[in-house]
């Protein structure tokens, strides 16, 4: 990806359906109801999981709540990730992290042709519910879909497509999925399961590990894990509902691959990227200390300092923006910011004004001293129990940084220099010229 999407990517991690776009986007149709003595006894009712993709907001995978009606011979999915970019207001929206997406009804049918066309696993899960539970899904949904109630306002990990068929279903079994899923605390934080799921899209994974702050960085529940749809697709099959004579059954009574894609298995662990991001670090950081010292004068150094600290300066904004201006709230609290942060902008800046006086030489070391201290704090924070677990942001920062900083003392001594000789020979011309009044 570009530059600027290392830090979009965290702000597109979208399990969804991206209307005109390259995901999935069959044509809706409207949802029907048959009558029969006993409403809902006609209905089954499924959940659709459809895996990871290969575009951005695929890579989390999707779900769908369905409804197969026997007596009308319907087969409808609602689905609560449906977005697109042409939404008037989108972009502005989604820089503020108050984007809206709706739900919609799609046929079955043409959902799983969609989904095998873009080689997307799909497998259902069938419901253990009863007549009237189902009843109750259907006038919900069917609700739902309505002009006037389809939207709401869309979190990555609180309140997204996945979320919304869990809640539904939790509505109608009076909490039974929460209290199944909710007292289990996992060992994943949000930060590890984005890691895990972008794992082949290197740009993709190190904007969301740089843009998410501390309130990603919990142990969180097993209900809260099923943000993700393969997730609510493995805990329910788990969960335990009593049946008429009050008994404890499994609430999925079948499950079914429709289609397995040719594709490499979702990750379950955690990438362990700090040792690479060090590696990477050291080596850009050698790379720019070669490049800044062995380049005659000041020309290397100042080059090499002002596109850096630019870059860091650029990106510090963002996260700054990110935690205090949006309702990005994933973003809040981010530790990166003693790495990159808006007072490389300020060395940046005056950089190049290094040569036009002491004081603006002074203020530029007091800039980069703060810089390299902010550093320092943040790569020892890393290794306390306060530290935020993305480790290969601080071990690719901490030397580009450091290095960063030795080369502005650099940029600094020539100027320095340079002013002294000036100094010098004003000096001489001076007494020059007091001789000769002499």
């Amino acid at each position: 990806m570009h530059v600027l999407a290392w830090l979009m990517a965290a702000l597109l991690v979208l399990p969804a359906v991206a209307v005109g776009q390259g995901a999935p986007s069959p044509v809706p149709v409207a949802p029907s109801a048959g009558a029969t003595d006993v409403p809902g006894s006609e209905l089954d009712v499924y959940v659709m999981t459809m895996g990871q993709g290969s575009l951005l907001w695929e890579r989390f995978g999707h779900n769908a709540l369905g409804i197969r009606d026997r007596r009308t011979g319907t087969d409808i999915v609602y689905n609560w990730g449906t977005f697109s970019f042409e939404q008037p207001g989108f972009l502005p929206r989604f820089l503020r992290g108050e984007m809206l997406y709706w739900m919609a009804p799609y046929d079955a049918v043409q959902t799983l042709l969609a989904y095998q066309q873009y080689n997307r696993s799909v497998v259902v899960q069938r419901l253990n519910l009863t007549a009237a539970q189902k009843d109750s899904i259907r006038r919900f949904v069917e609700w739902n879909a309505q002009d006037a109630n389809k939207f709401y306002r869309y979190d990555y990990y609180r309140d997204n497509c996945s979320t919304r068929v869990r809640d539904v279903l939790d509505m109608v079994l009076g909490g039974a999925i929460r209290r199944a899923t909710d007292s289990v605390v996992t060992t994943m934080t949000y930060r590890d399961h984005s890691l895990r799921l972008m794992d082949g899209m290197f740009w993709s994974r190190t904007g969301i590990d740089l843009a998410l702050g501390g309130p990603t960085d919990r142990p969180i529940t097993g209900w809260e894990a099923m943000f993700i749809p393969m997730e609510v697709q493995r805990r329910l099959r788990d969960v335990r509902i009593p049946d008429s004579t009050g008994t404890l059954v499994p609430l999925v009574t079948s499950e079914e691959v429709l289609f397995t894609a040719s594709r490499e298995a979702e990750r379950m662990d955690v990438p362990a990227l700090a040792w690479g991001g060090l590696l990477v670090g050291a080596g850009v950081a050698l790379l720019l200390y070669f490049v800044g010292y062995r380049t005659p004068g000041r020309v290397g150094a100042t080059a090499v300092s002002l596109a850096w600290s630019g870059l860091a300066g650029v990106f510090g904004l963002l996260l700054f923006l990110l935690w205090t201006v949006t309702q990005h709230v994933a973003a809040y609290g981010n530790q990166n910011l003693f790495f990159i942060h808006p007072l490389w902008l300020a060395v940046a800046v005056l950089l190049p004004f290094a040569r036009s006086g002491r004081r603006w030489r002074s203020t530029l070391l007091v800039l980069v001293r703060g810089c390299a201290g902010l550093t320092l704090v943040g790569a020892l924070l890393a290794f306390t129990p306060w530290g935020q677990p993305s480790g290969a942001i601080a071990a690719f920062a901490t030397p580009v940084n450091l290095v960063a900083y030795l080369l502005v003392l650099r940029v600094v001594y020539f100027a320095q220099q340079a002013a002294n000789r000036e100094a010098e020979h004003t000096a001489r011309l001076a007494s020059a010229a007091s001789t000769r009044r002499k």
